[in-house]
């Protein structure tokens, strides 16, 4: 075939904001998993307070028998009432209980989620041979959600034994530091694999959480750039509305799979089997709306935490000179 024949690429059209990605692996996994941990630190300083009342409404619930209707109503206090009964009885500082642990959380397995975003998009693509690399980094919506899901669960079986200790940390009465907590499962609970506990349940949230997450912002945000290029531009304005979507979804879709996780990594006295008796125990005894319980500060939490990793995230990314997600 002559040159003149040959088939030359033609660019699609300009859209204001919007220039063609680099390739997803053109930056090491490393740089990113560190960003990433450091955003999410930064978010769980200022949602400390949400997560914790989120967990103790998890945790605690009310039954309440009427005589006149032969009746049992279990519910969980409200959050402002759980709020102020944890500040009357542990101080003040209390609502920052267990932050050592979120840090090391948020650092490891959020590091690894966020951080590890882009790795595994690429990896689907590559294993689909997908060949539709669209200016928002290649693949459509189930592509992003499947990058989401793989990131997530590694970075939950990973990182388990630092949401286990959030937990154990975040319970009423409990005590120590982070270290005595770490040696007390250690010796008390069968070792290493103490700190394993709730796995399956924490892998499957951090999976559904990532996937609905970033997946949704990365969707909504690519959206917003190229249906609406007058208004939206890579930048600030653009991954707040991104990110504030994202954390509203990611709060509706997870909220059930937490109240089992958290309800497993609490449970010292083993009173649950496994996820599927755990569900079956809280949908008999508790109903199904135990597994919403607490969504109001799940989702305080879950939507400033999201916006603010997400936008602390982009930001450091265009500091370091790597491409927006």
């Amino acid at each position: 075939m002559s040159p003149s024949n040959q088939a030359v690429p033609v660019a699609g059209p300009a859209v204001a904001g919007l220039q063609p990605a680099p390739p997803l692996a053109q930056h090491s996994l490393l740089p990113k998993i560190l960003l990433a941990g450091c955003s999410n630190m930064i978010a769980a300083c200022f949602t400390n307070p949400f997560d914790l009342v989120k967990v103790r409404q998890q945790l605690s619930h009310t039954t309440v028998s009427s005589s006149l209707t032969a009746t049992t109503t279990t519910h969980s206090p409200n959050w402002y009432t759980t709020l102020v009964n944890l500040v009357r009885t542990e101080g003040m500082r209390s609502v920052y209980k267990g932050l050592s642990a979120s840090l090391l959380r948020e650092g490891t397995y959020s590091g690894i989620r966020m951080g590890g975003y882009d790795a595994c998009k690429a990896a689907i693509l590559a294993a689909t041979g997908d060949g539709e690399k669209r200016r928002s980094g290649g693949g459509g919506l189930a592509v992003k959600l499947g990058g989401g899901m793989a990131s997530g669960m590694i970075g939950a079986a990973i990182a388990n034994p630092a949401d286990l200790l959030k937990v154990r940390m975040q319970t009423p009465n409990a005590t120590g530091s982070l270290a005595q907590h770490f040696t007390n499962i250690i010796r008390t609970e069968g070792g290493i694999k103490g700190l394993y506990r709730a796995v399956g349940p924490t892998v499957v949230r951090a999976g559904i959480l990532t996937s609905s997450q970033l997946g949704t912002y990365d969707f909504v945000k690519y959206l917003l750039l190229e249906d609406f290029p007058n208004i939206f531009r890579e930048g600030f304005a653009t991954h707040l509305a991104a990110s504030g979507a994202a954390g509203f979804v990611c709060s509706a879709v997870s909220a059930p799979v937490d109240v089992v996780k958290t309800r497993i990594m609490a449970d010292k006295a083993h009173k649950y089997r496994g996820s599927l008796h755990c569900v079956a125990t809280v949908f008999y005894q508790e109903g199904v709306f135990a597994f919403y319980r607490g969504f109001a500060m799940s989702f305080l939490r879950l939507w400033p935490h999201s916006v603010l990793s997400l936008l602390a995230f982009e930001q450091l990314r265009k500091l370091s000179g790597i491409a927006p997600i």
